[in-house]
């Protein structure tokens, strides 16, 4: 009876000690998404194109409630690449620059502004950024989808998985991503 109780006793630390390393990993917390970029691996091309349009305050205030989605630097260099132009060349280009990142900061969907961690985004949804039509003075949108399990941006010229979400920062969300989401087909990209 004693080796029985010894037993149970010994199965039952093995499956806590088995569900303790099964818990997933909480995603990292920053004041701000400046902060976040600077400290999250990776992202020295989003710091960077930041500091050139100067919007480090607007992104150092811990209220901005926005969904953000961050390449990671390699798919920065696959763009320029693609592109056939140096990473330097499309940094210098401020207006495109602009455009590209304000079409990664998401205010919302449909008219409603909100911030999304990745429970809350669900596929079919339309994601509003700050990138705005200057016909419609309507905000672009991404979609969201859902391809073998795992969520996917969509945008006009381009697509990207989101491979490290989650990431608080102040009043938002910032999610890093595996490529550079476009507001236009690659061929209509101007080249420097």
């Amino acid at each position: 009876m004693a080796g029985r109780g010894a037993l149970s006793c010994l199965v039952l630390v093995a499956l806590m000690a088995g569900s303790a390393q099964a818990a997933p990993r909480q995603a990292p917390q920053f004041p701000t998404f400046f902060t976040a970029l600077g400290a999250t691996p990776n992202t020295n091309y989003g710091k960077q194109i930041v500091e050139a349009l100067k919007l480090q305050t607007t992104l150092s205030n811990p209220k901005l409630a926005l969904t953000v989605f961050m390449p990671e630097d390699r798919y920065f260099d696959g763009l320029a690449k693609r592109l056939n132009v140096a990473p330097t060349q499309m940094s210098k280009n401020a207006g495109l620059m602009k455009q590209v990142l304000f079409y990664h900061f998401v205010t919302g969907s449909s008219g409603v502004r909100r911030v999304f961690s990745t429970p809350g985004l669900r596929p079919g949804m339309k994601l509003d950024t700050m990138y705005m039509s200057t016909s419609t003075k309507k905000p672009y949108q991404l979609a969201v989808n859902a391809v073998n399990g795992k969520l996917q941006i969509r945008s006009v010229g381009t697509s990207a998985y989101i491979i490290r979400p989650n990431i608080r920062c102040g009043a938002g969300y910032a999610h890093i991503i595996n490529n550079v989401l476009v507001p236009m087909r690659l061929e209509q990209i101007p080249r420097i």
